[in-house]
């Protein structure tokens, strides 16, 4: 992903790499216009002119920019530079005379003529080289200007740009999402920051509303769902008064046994909801919970040839209500039950952790961690079942700082190790 630093630096420096390239053409074409063909035609033009009259042309001045002299046996003119006369008939331009001459530049036209004689036709092209080179060294001091300001440029916009948006993220960084009220500060010189840190603070304030109204829905939910689950424990309480058949007492104990679950979980997602960390926490002995709960999940087993073995049970005091303990012991209790048929679930509190390793036959755990992500999905649509166990198993965990494992062997089942410490 790139930066917004190396999206200006990618356009200062195609600014400096297309200036540069302009100032090259610029140069070649001034180099053209010395070896341009106007001179050759320049020249045969005046050569023409002498011919044509007979004899030479009238002599420019010393000073003159084009000059003729007419050779034959004669000696060379004092005022023609000697190479002159050592020139072969043709055309040579300020490239060719390069080798002749130093200090001076010249477009020379050597025509011959009858008996032997040669006609030399010059013009100085010295001050026009001489511009072109100044222009081109102004050419590459301006480059070399650019370049200076172009990384002056780049290294101002890091200084002034990269910094304060730095300090923007830290402030959001450092932002605690357990901790309402929280606003960042919007005391930036770049106006921009400052735009986006207000928007960010408006974005923040708008989701605590939003979290506001959810606890208080989710509140007043659990307040309004704990009068029918009462009213079902009692109607389950008085119908155990009267004379039933037995064939009624395995779905009133259903009935009870799904009431008490509620209740659990009402009493969960109360504690989940407020989430503060500053109301004072309910210890439990999870040590006794443990037989509890396995005396509870015992009727999970009837029918099967499988039974819960306690290897060793460590004395144990978590700082957590005991409804939120259950919940998750309980999961893992259950999961151990359900997918047990023969053999022993052992089960052992030691060193503040829980092992509780089933006799199934194991599962791939690739393939479980997708089942556990789809219960977690359907959970919402489905409203509740294992997917709301789950669901408060994971947030439980979070909330607390514990941690679960689970390792499953086909040979030797499934192994969960809740760490409490």
């Amino acid at each position: 992903m790139s930066s917004l630093q190396r999206k200006i630096s990618a356009v200062f420096v195609l600014f400096f790499l297309v200036m540069a390239l302009g100032l090259t053409i610029q140069g070649n074409l001034s180099q053209h216009l010395i070896v341009h063909p106007l001179w050759e035609e320049l020249l045969e033009s005046s050569t023409a002119q002498m011919l044509a009259d007979g004899r030479p042309a009238p002599k420019p001045p010393p000073t003159g920019l084009i000059r003729g002299w007419r050779l034959g046996a004669g000696p060379i003119p004092t005022d023609m530079p000697p190479y002159f006369a050592g020139l072969q008939p043709g055309y040579y331009d300020e490239e060719r005379m390069d080798s002749y001459e130093s200090d001076l530049s010249h477009a020379v036209l050597v025509t011959p003529v009858g008996d032997g004689e040669r006609i030399v036709m010059a013009v100085d092209i010295t001050d026009l080289e001489n511009y072109q080179n100044n222009m081109a060294l102004v050419s590459v001091l301006i480059a070399v200007l650019s370049g200076a300001m172009i990384a002056g440029s780049i290294a101002w916009v890091y200084r002034s740009l990269r910094r304060p948006m730095g300090v923007l993220a830290e402030r959001m960084e450092e932002l605690d999402p357990e901790q309402p009220s929280q606003r960042l500060a919007t005391d930036f010189a770049l106006s921009e920051l400052h735009d986006i840190a207000v928007i960010v603070n408006g974005h923040l304030e708008r989701v605590e509303r939003f979290i506001e109204r959810e606890r208080s829905l989710l509140d007043q939910a659990s307040h309004e769902f704990r009068t029918p689950i009462a009213v079902i424990a009692g109607a389950v309480d008085v119908l155990r008064l009267h004379d039933l058949p037995p064939a009624a007492e395995a779905p009133l104990a259903r009935i009870e046994s799904t009431a008490e679950n509620l209740t659990e979980i009402m009493a969960a997602l109360l504690f989940l909801s407020r989430e503060d960390g500053k109301a004072p926490l309910e210890t439990t002995r999870l040590d006794a919970l443990v037989l509890t709960l396995i005396d509870d999940h015992r009727h999970l087993l009837e029918g099967k040839d499988a039974r819960f073995v306690v290897d060793v049970l460590e004395p144990l005091t978590v700082n957590c209500p005991e409804a939120i303990v259950r919940i998750v012991v309980g999961n893992l209790l259950r999961n151990a039950a359900e997918n047990s048929y023969q053999g022993a679930i052992h089960v052992r509190l030691a060193g503040g952790r829980l092992f509780i390793q089933d006799s199934g036959a194991g599962f791939d755990t690739v393939a479980a961690a997708r089942r556990y992500t789809l219960a977690l999905r359907n959970s919402a649509k489905q409203g509740g079942g294992q997917g709301l166990g789950l669901f408060l198993t994971r947030r439980v965990c979070e909330r607390f700082g514990w941690t679960l494992a689970i390792s499953s062997n086909p040979a030797h089942g499934t192994l969960a190790e809740m760490t409490f410490i």
